[in-house]
């Protein structure tokens, strides 16, 4: 998919969003907590992890925008100093605003990227992995608030150069804002997926409430 717009990344974003929501929600427990083998994620911890990793997108997303929000009120380039996003990822974002007009949006795609892993099982960092103690019920709640979160920061990413403040993807290498505001919803469609192979077994089917 190529980008035209932030609200296109939004609109995709939240597609996502409803189908995955859709595909979880009236789950049994037992459903809930299958494991198709020793040591696999089950459904539960699936969106515990993604409420983590959005958490986490929030408060980066937010990191990086501030730092573009700062620099076109200071007149330097955003690029610069690269390790204060790294220093602050753990912090909120802030809400400068700078009133300068925004350049236009450069289309972009994360596809090439996407394909490179499409088929390869990634192990996620220890920071976002889920503790096993999260109902689903509570990271469905989680993943509203991120997503609410996410939703008030697009009147400053309509208006801001985002182009140039970027963090570094452990496998995809600098994203600036809004290349990881969409692979949110790229994250979230690869569980998606996860999820829809782990109730395809046969096991599942005989979990209590299935059918």
């Amino acid at each position: 998919m190529i980008y035209q717009s932030i609200a296109d990344i939004y609109a995709a974003n939240d597609s996502v969003r409803r189908e995955f929501t859709a595909r979880v929600e009236n789950l049994s427990e037992a459903q809930q907590t299958f494991r198709p083998a020793e040591g696999a994620w089950s459904i539960a911890e699936i969106v515990d992890h993604l409420s983590i990793t959005e958490q986490n997108m929030v408060q980066l997303i937010g990191i990086l925008l501030k730092k573009s929000e700062g620099a076109a009120e200071a007149g330097i380039n955003p690029g610069d100093g690269g390790g204060a996003a790294a220093a602050a990822a753990a912090a909120a974002g802030g809400d400068a605003r700078t009133g300068a007009p925004a350049p236009a949006f450069q289309p972009f795609s994360l596809d090439n990227f996407l394909e490179q892993v499409r088929d390869v099982k990634l192990t996620a960092p220890e920071r976002v992995r889920p503790g096993g103690n999260v109902t689903l019920a509570d990271a469905l709640t989680n993943l509203r608030r991120t997503r609410a979160a996410i939703d008030a920061m697009r009147p400053r990413l309509e208006t801001s150069d985002l182009s140039a403040a970027t963090y570094p993807h452990p496998a995809f290498g600098e994203f600036n804002s809004v290349q990881w505001l969409a692979f949110i919803g790229h994250h979230e469609s690869r569980h998606l997926r996860q999820i829809e192979n782990l109730m395809a077994a046969p096991e599942f089917g005989k979990s209590e409430g299935a059918g």
